[in-house]
């Protein structure tokens, strides 16, 4: 029998990776996800982001979160023109997984002694326990992560 090998073209995890790698992704969707309604005009989300990030390099990290269908782009037929980006339904199920790692960054590295970080959390808190989830009617799928601390 001939032994079956990935390859990283159709590798899942390489794909997941890929979506979220990149120095700003993962808090351009963190950011989106805080946003009313997950949605914020170009601008604004380049000033949520608190740090000095180039147009290149926010426009092409916008461009690769749109690509793999995280966000959404939605240009207004206004002047001046108006452009706005939003978590998809798929960024939506993604948003937990960041949430997550933000705050398993917190409780994991002792570099960050800020108790308080926790009860900033977007997990739903259960004594010790950290829930984060979404269920995305339009595309039948939902995610739930429980994190003990």
């Amino acid at each position: 029998m001939a032994e079956k090998r990935h390859d990283l073209a159709t590798c899942s995890l390489n794909f997941a990776f890929t979506a979220i790698s990149g120095k700003w992704k993962p808090f351009i969707i963190w950011y989106l996800h805080d946003a009313p309604d997950n949605t914020c005009r170009y601008g604004e989300l380049k000033r949520r982001v608190p740090w000095d990030i180039s147009h290149k390099m926010f426009t092409q990290q916008l461009q690769e979160l749109e690509r793999d269908g995280i966000i959404t782009r939605m240009e207004y037929d206004e002047k001046p023109l108006r452009v706005e980006y939003s978590l998809s339904e798929r960024g939506k199920l993604l948003a937990p997984v960041i949430l997550y790692m933000r705050d398993w960054g917190a409780m994991a590295s002792d570099r960050f002694t800020d108790t308080d970080l926790l009860d900033r959390t977007h997990g739903v808190k259960d004594h010790d326990i950290l829930r984060y989830g979404y269920q995305s009617e339009e595309l039948e799928k939902s995610v739930e992560i429980v994190f003990k601390y």
